[in-house]
């Protein structure tokens, strides 16, 4: 009998404690959320870009879309059978949601839907959220889970490949993506070290596309000087307004903050080790083209139609996108 106290005693301590580990660091309105209705209205109110956003799982949608069907036998094979998912991706004590549902951003018939928007809603505290997207481009149709690895709270996309449209037949397993919240952004995990510095320069431009895509090239050195040639609509988006004379001629020395945090985004996703050319199935985009010099002379150049190869790139590419924007660039 003494030995069954002593053993029990330790093992009854332990289960508090894994109990007590489970919960966040600090308690904000979004672990008061119990129901999709909780979590709808919350949504609506953190941001109106997702005013009518219905939270919905995907067993519920009824569209008959051949990907769409093959990811709801997917989503029930994976066990994905709720509409909402409270984790801590960023590791910041602060409660996230993995969310599924529709943002009815498109033309609809009857009751099927055409925007399936599985998002994240992330927690900073001091009532911060920021929601992120999780597909990529059009009509993207996935299946997210999350995935503890390392002590940390991943996310695991799965995706649906046809082989055969014709046949309407699909492989046998989806593509698998596992993705970390980083520098901001979904971004595909990576557990290696690998080093890259110094990245000597940085180039970057875009095409145009059917519309008022940007049109823009810059270059960024080691030493944060930077040049920006905006050729058209880094400005403006009004048709009217098109000129076949380029829009200006810019310098600067980026700042401290966000050059580090293209460079860390750079070399956490390892670019060397990522293809020379990547395109969307659609047409009429705009194409971007990221050369990068680095150790020893390498160079490493990415032409991407669509702008989208990988979560990683597009968080570049919006990084260097901004930088039209939030830097102090001077006219010459």
């Amino acid at each position: 009998m003494r030995f069954y106290r002593i053993f029990f005693f330790p093992a009854f301590l332990f289960v508090i404690s894994c109990v007590e580990k489970s919960k966040p660091l600090h308690i904000t309105e979004i672990d008061e959320l119990q129901s999709e209705k909780d979590v709808q209205v919350f949504i609506r109110k953190t941001d109106s870009a997702y005013k009518n956003y219905e939270v919905k799982k995907i067993a519920d949608f009824t569209t008959k879309d051949i990907v769409f069907f093959e990811n709801k036998k997917l989503a029930a094979k994976l066990n994905v059978s709720e509409s909402f998912y409270k984790t801590d991706f960023d590791n910041n004590g602060y409660t996230d949601l993995l969310i599924l549902g529709d943002n009815h951003t498109c033309f609809e018939s009857a009751n099927q839907s055409c925007s399936y928007t599985p998002i994240a809603l992330m927690n900073f505290g001091n009532n911060n959220y920021k929601i992120v997207g999780l597909t990529q481009g059009f009509n993207d149709i996935i299946t997210p889970k999350i995935k503890k690895t390392n002590s940390k709270n991943l996310l695991q996309i799965y995706k649906p490949v046809v082989k055969d449209w014709e046949q309407r037949i699909f492989e046998k397993e989806p593509s698998v993506q596992i993705l970390e919240f980083k520098f901001d952004e979904f971004i595909e995990y990576n557990s290696n070290d690998k080093n890259y510095i110094p990245i000597k320069n940085i180039e970057f431009s875009t095409s145009g596309c059917f519309g008022t895509c940007p049109v823009f090239q810059m270059k960024i050195d080691q030493n944060r000087n930077a040049t920006f040639i905006a050729e058209h609509f880094n400005f403006t988006d009004d048709m009217e307004n098109w000129s076949e004379n380029i829009e200006g001629k810019f310098h600067t020395v980026i700042d401290q903050k966000n050059y580090n945090k293209l460079i860390n985004t750079l070399q956490y996703i390892d670019f060397p080790s990522l293809k020379e050319n990547y395109s969307v199935n659609w047409t009429d985009d705009q194409s971007v083209k990221l050369k990068i010099t680095y150790s020893d002379n390498k160079v490493k150049t990415i032409d991407d139609y669509g702008a989208i190869g990988t979560y990683g790139l597009k968080s570049v590419y919006d990084q260097l996108f901004k930088f039209r924007k939030n830097q102090k660039w001077i006219k010459y």
